[in-house]
């Protein structure tokens, strides 16, 4: 995209951002009575109270949030001020997505033209909306409780309406009953809005293909709370808070970038499971490597999976997306052949987009928000493929779910007749995990911590053999030895399923989308995502060091972590290797001081003796360009989990030493310049082999893959 329109992408996210926030604050003190301190007027003084009970169900509803936000430990003001944020933050997403939908031909004219949209003149026709064409009719006024008119009215209906249709796909953004929902921009700010959206120098962003403002608009939204978090930070000696943790870690990654590390890690996986794939053409990115890799066990198309536990805006999941179809593609031509499946996984291409999202690409995000916009980036990438596609399944995941008190828990327990059982000692064991994923997120080893409760249950069974409360299972389940053992092995699917029946009794009682983030995100869904393993986790994780974390997460690290507590993204390395099957590659840009330094010299020994590196690319610092100086030097790589300890000794890695360039740019082109002369097996500029077993020469085992062998054997010597 043309630095033009990211600037002007800029802009627009600032204004809108501004617009909406004063939109929305104002409609809860001038119609609701609800006051920037929290407190509530009376509500006599608010006629929209009375004479709508639409205004009356909302203010209810207004209550019930600020209870359920009291009952999280957050006050009244502080829950009040993240209300105008997530609401103009939605609708901004929202409006974002009708524009780019139309650009794409996946809708009809919905807001570009406002009330006269050409969608919304023919919605007005159509048998049900008798009343809204009656109130089209009727003009802008007399104006009703909301000051709008009745033909603003019937417009706001429309964009209601069309929320619900979206919604059948892609609930956590477009849910039409959410509280969120009932906060519409009044039409003075939203013919603003769209007079705002349509600047010529915004129509390369609204375009196909540009799916990636999607991005940008998190980043720049996210902008005022990243600039106040590092003023507390250098400048009051702050650290950084909780809820500071998505805007404070959250950058925007370059697509050569992403497409490297895919290319590297998805794209190699698939040909090396199939070498005569013609995929390879299109992976202009995929390293050649000098050493042969072994064949991987033939899976199907839609069993291979894909895991970004950071995942933001789903940057990596867009580049992934189309290498995934083709893999489908290639799957339908080619089946049946030798080293091929019998059968494809899909046999219609035309259904190839919605069994991408549906098994393959899988994402966690601590901040709802950037759960938002990856749905909609998916959604938006599947319907350029497909617009008829039905989106009936995602793999998306917010990690801050609500953490309700232990008397809500016991509270559940004792409804389900669960509180004196085995499934009560387990379920409150890993309560006090969760109670940690709002703020670590996928760092959080929830399956361990369920693993070891449940070794110690059945340890406490062979001992004392009482046979434990069995809800669901008869009577004789442990009388002979496979019906024990089948009852600890489905006992923890159990309990997540036990998890995720209570987050939907949670909502269904009145508990908004704020903790429960409707069906795409399924409460508890991010456990599930947690306990399978990927063979590609690929990622750009957030990066804080350890002074400037709160006393908790500094603490969580240390107890979880110990090897690579110094900073989220050390610890982030390591939690995804552990997410990884046999033979999964693991790709990632990180910043480069855990190759050096000698704190991470126990977790360098645990990555190299688990995974082989295959390539790295080490561009140094001034790679983003958000990012200025010498101080953040980073590092892309793509490693393979390899069980076999010889062939990860003999493993022969291929590194690109771009660290005097200049700019992203300029490293970007280095690499393309060299990429070339590899797959002709010829030398190249700036790029070094270098076998894994050789950094054990040097103490603490540095990555120094560009020293000469004379220099090594002088270590040796």
């Amino acid at each position: 995209m043309e630095p033009r329109a990211i600037s002007a992408i800029h802009d627009f996210t600032l204004k809108a951002r501004e617009l909406l926030e004063k939109e929305i604050s104002e409609q809860l003190e001038g119609t609701y009575g609800l006051l920037p301190d929290g407190s509530w007027e009376s509500a006599e003084s608010y006629p929209a109270l009375a004479a709508s009970q639409e205004a009356k169900e909302t203010s209810q509803r207004l209550e019930q949030f600020l209870e359920d936000e009291k009952a999280a430990g957050i006050g009244a003001k502080k829950a009040r001020k993240k209300l105008v944020r997530e609401a103009a933050f939605t609708w901004l997403n929202r409006l974002v997505a009708f524009k780019m939908m139309e650009a794409r031909k996946l809708l009809r004219q919905t807001i570009s033209r406002g009330q006269q949209s050409n969608a919304f003149l023919m919605w007005l026709t159509e048998p049900g909306n008798e009343e809204n064409y009656k109130k089209y009719e009727q003009g802008d006024l007399p104006q009703n409780a909301f000051g709008e008119g009745p033909r603003q009215e019937a417009y706001r209906h429309f964009l209601l309406w069309q929320c619900g249709q979206l919604a059948r796909e892609i609930k956590v953004l477009f849910d039409p009953h959410s509280l969120v929902s009932r906060l519409f921009p009044r039409p003075r700010a939203l013919n603003e809005l769209i007079d705002l959206m349509n600047v010529p120098d915004l129509e390369q962003a609204w375009a196909p293909g540009n799916e990636e403002t999607i991005g940008w608009v998190y980043q720049f939204f996210n902008e005022r709370e990243k600039k106040a978090v590092f003023e507390r930070l250098y400048k009051k000696k702050e650290k950084i808070k909780r809820e500071d943790i998505p805007a404070a870690t959250e950058l925007f990654t370059p697509r050569w970038i992403v497409k490297w590390l895919v290319h590297n890690s998805l794209g190699r996986y698939w040909i090396q499971m199939h070498p005569d794939s013609k995929l390879s053409e299109k992976l202009d990115y995929l390293v050649p490597l000098p050493n042969d890799i072994s064949k991987v066990p033939l899976k199907k198309a839609k069993e291979i999976n894909l895991l970004d536990p950071a995942c933001g805006a789903m940057h990596f999941g867009l580049v992934a997306f189309d290498i995934f179809a083709d893999m489908y593609q290639e799957e339908i031509e080619n089946a049946g052949k030798e080293g091929w499946p019998e059968q494809p996984s899909v046999q219609d291409p035309g259904d190839i987009p919605s069994a991408i999202i549906a098994n393959n690409i899988h994402g966690i995000d601590i901040d709802l928000r950037a759960v938002q916009l990856s749905a909609m980036a998916l959604f938006l990438k599947a319907k350029s493929l497909n617009s008829s596609a039905v989106i009936t399944e995602s793999h998306l995941a917010c990690a801050d779910i609500a953490h309700f008190d232990d008397s809500k828990l016991f509270q559940f327990l004792k409804e389900l007749k669960l509180s004196d059982s085995i499934y009560s000692r387990i379920l409150k064991g890993v309560w006090k995990e969760l109670g940690l994923l709002a703020e670590a997120g996928s760092l959080v080893k929830f399956e361990e911590k369920l693993g070891l409760l449940i070794e110690k249950e059945k340890k406490k069974f062979r001992e004392v053999q009482k046979v434990p409360y069995l809800k669901g299972f008869a009577p004789d389940q442990f009388e002979t030895e496979a019906g024990e053992e089948e009852f600890w092995d489905i006992i923890g699917s159990q309990i997540i399923q036990a998890l995720q029946y209570y987050g939907k009794s949670m909502a269904e009682k009145g508990h908004d989308e704020s903790f429960f983030t409707a069906e795409v995100v399924k409460g508890f869904q991010v456990i599930d995502i947690m306990t399978k393993r990927y063979d590609v986790v690929a990622t750009n994780p957030p990066y804080m060091a350890r002074r400037n974390m709160g006393p908790e997460l500094a603490k969580f690290l240390s107890n979880q972590y110990p090897n690579s507590k110094g900073d989220l993204y050390t610890s982030f390395i390591e939690r995804c290797a552990e997410f990884l099957e046999d033979a999964g590659r693991l790709a990632m840009i990180t910043q480069q001081s855990f190759m050096f330094i000698s704190s991470y010299e126990k977790m360098r020994t645990t990555l190299l003796d688990n995974l082989a590196i295959e390539t790295v690319c080490h561009v140094g610092p001034r790679a983003f360009e958000s990012i200025s100086g010498e101080k953040v030097n980073t590092v892309l790589f793509s490693m393979r989990k390899e069980p076999d300890a010889k062939k990860r000794r003999q493993a022969v890695g291929t590194y690109f030493r771009l660290v005097k360039e200049p700019d992203g740019e300029s490293k970007r082109r280095r690499f393309e310049q060299a990429l070339p002369s590899l797959k002709l097996g010829q030398d190249a500029p700036a790029v070094f082999r270098y076998k894994q077993a050789d950094f054990d020469a040097i103490p603490g085992s540095p990555w120094v893959y560009w020293i000469t062998p004379g220099l090594r054997r002088l270590f040796k010597d």
